[in-house]
């Protein structure tokens, strides 16, 4: 499947393992233990770890908001509104557009616009 910014939500993601098997399906002599460990050395498995765990926070704040939103004493509608606040932050990183790269990482950010030119010009 050809990805792009409307077919990028169809990919599986969020496993260092869906990054492994794809390079070493299209590069069968490459050790996949090395590909883990580059993985592993640039942080990879520690953001996707990270997201994950963002995603069960939101999923417990959830639940708070929910709790609290049911007793809202006085003294808790502070702490209702914060939590709130801070679960909605979170879902908007949840929720991010996946067509993304880091702003300090110029070559990725220039294989995106590249990418984007050149299906641009083959819709045309």
């Amino acid at each position: 499947m050809q990805c792009n910014k409307k077919t990028i939500w169809s990919f599986k993601q969020n496993k260092p393992s869906y990054v492994v098997n794809d390079i070493i399906t299209k590069y069968p002599d490459i050790d996949p233990n090395f590909i883990y460990k580059v993985l592993l050395q640039r942080g990879i498995f520690k953001w996707l770890s990270v997201r994950r765990d963002l995603i069960k926070l939101k999923n417990t704040m959830r639940d708070e908001i929910t709790q609290l939103n049911r007793k809202k004493t006085i003294e808790e509608k502070g702490y209702y509104k914060a939590l709130l606040a801070s679960r909605k932050a979170i879902r908007k990183l949840c929720h991010s557009d996946r067509w993304v790269a880091p702003d300090f990482d110029l070559n990725a950010n220039k294989y995106l616009t590249k990418i984007e030119t050149l299906q641009r010009r083959n819709n045309e």
